[in-house]
């Protein structure tokens, strides 16, 4: 038996889509790390290509082609109608959620369908959890919501950008190349391709909800 399947109290959970943007080391390294692995819908044709089992299987099916399906039967299926008001992506969210993790990574989110893209980034606010953390990875950055306050360490050099989400009032930081010129963001503001300078970064908003994009090293 799988041994993630025996524990009952998980630290990490990766949830796998449909997305083109994603990088096999990356959804390798996070699954590695994973207590629990679920495939949304056709994301399981990912990690198949990657000989990752997942612990759950979730979606409606439509995209998933019944060959991959097939190699899986003794996984436990969740399968939902194609006509419903929540996405694969979103039903997968709230199940790892509902398991209670310190943290969820969503892997293969974004890709060529900008709508199904964006509205993967909104469910990082839809779905907020004070006491779960949850990033989105793509093939060159790692996004995730901040709605109070965040430290860093050891990301010298490293660019990033911010988004509000909002009225956002308050932002503070600390340890960037560029000041903000305004603690307050309303929708249409951003501030982008900053860079962290010091070895501790700090950020913080009084109120409000804003999206932190945070590129990989050697993305200038």
């Amino acid at each position: 038996m799988n041994k993630r399947k025996q524990n009952k109290n998980y630290n990490y959970i990766s949830i796998i889509g449909n997305g083109e943007d994603w990088n096999p080391t990356k959804v390798k390294d996070y699954c590695k790390k994973s207590d629990f692995i679920i495939a949304a819908d056709n994301g399981l044709s990912i990690i198949d290509k990657l000989k990752i089992t997942p612990d759950l299987i979730i979606g409606d099916l439509d995209s998933l082609p019944e060959n991959v399906l097939a190699k899986y039967r003794d996984i436990p299926l969740e399968q939902y109608p194609i006509e419903k008001d929540l996405t694969d992506s979103e039903i997968s969210m709230q199940k790892a959620i509902s398991l209670k993790p310190k943290k969820i990574f969503l892997l293969a989110m974004t890709g060529s369908y900008f709508d199904h893209s964006l509205a993967n980034i909104i469910n990082l606010f839809r779905n907020y959890k004070s006491d779960i953390e949850i990033e989105m990875i793509t093939c060159n950055s790692a996004i995730f919501p901040v709605i109070s306050k965040r430290e860093f360490s050891g990301l010298t050099g490293r660019r990033f950008s911010l988004f509000p989400i909002g009225n956002v009032s308050g932002i503070s930081i600390t340890g960037a190349k560029y000041p903000l010129k305004d603690p307050d963001f309303k929708p249409g503001d951003y501030s982008i391709s900053n860079v962290i300078e010091k070895n501790h970064f700090f950020l913080e908003i009084k109120d409000g909800f804003l999206l932190f994009i945070l590129y990989d090293k050697g993305y200038d």
